[in-house]
């Protein structure tokens, strides 16, 4: 009867037998060896296994302040619609997530398509915007 021999079986790919087959020449099975010293080893697998991937994609407030100096900008570009006496933004076409803070020149009346925060939404509602969330 042929004896079967599978390479590297008897020595675990270190060449000598006894002191390469077994789990404590690895550190131990799975998930051992993590613990004590500040589970630094332990940690850091679990950071690469089961973390969800996070956008890195930062979200860019839209602040009224700034919005005089804007308009002229947009309205050259003509990314800027007017429906009647109101001015309509859409956020996301601007590349922004969020209109926030007070008007403090002109108050131009908008018609913003988008999230806003509490104080701005009273500022646009009071020029005479709209707001559509």
């Amino acid at each position: 009867m042929k004896k079967r021999k599978l390479r590297g079986s008897s020595t675990g790919g270190r060449g000598y037998g006894k002191r390469a087959r077994k789990a404590g020449n690895r550190g131990g099975r799975g998930r051992a060896g993590g613990g004590k010293r500040g589970q630094q080893k332990l940690m850091s697998f679990r950071a690469n296994v089961s973390t969800p991937e996070k956008s890195h994609k930062k979200s860019v407030p839209l602040n009224l302040n700034r919005l005089g100096n804007l308009m002229q900008r947009w309205e050259s570009s003509s990314s800027v619609k007017k429906d009647g006496d109101l001015i309509v933004l859409d956020l996301k076409d601007l590349g922004y997530e969020k209109v926030c803070g007070r008007f403090s020149g002109d108050k131009i009346k908008l018609a913003v398509y988008g999230k806003v925060s509490q104080r701005a939404k009273s500022e646009i509602e009071a020029a005479g915007g709209k707001v559509y969330e």
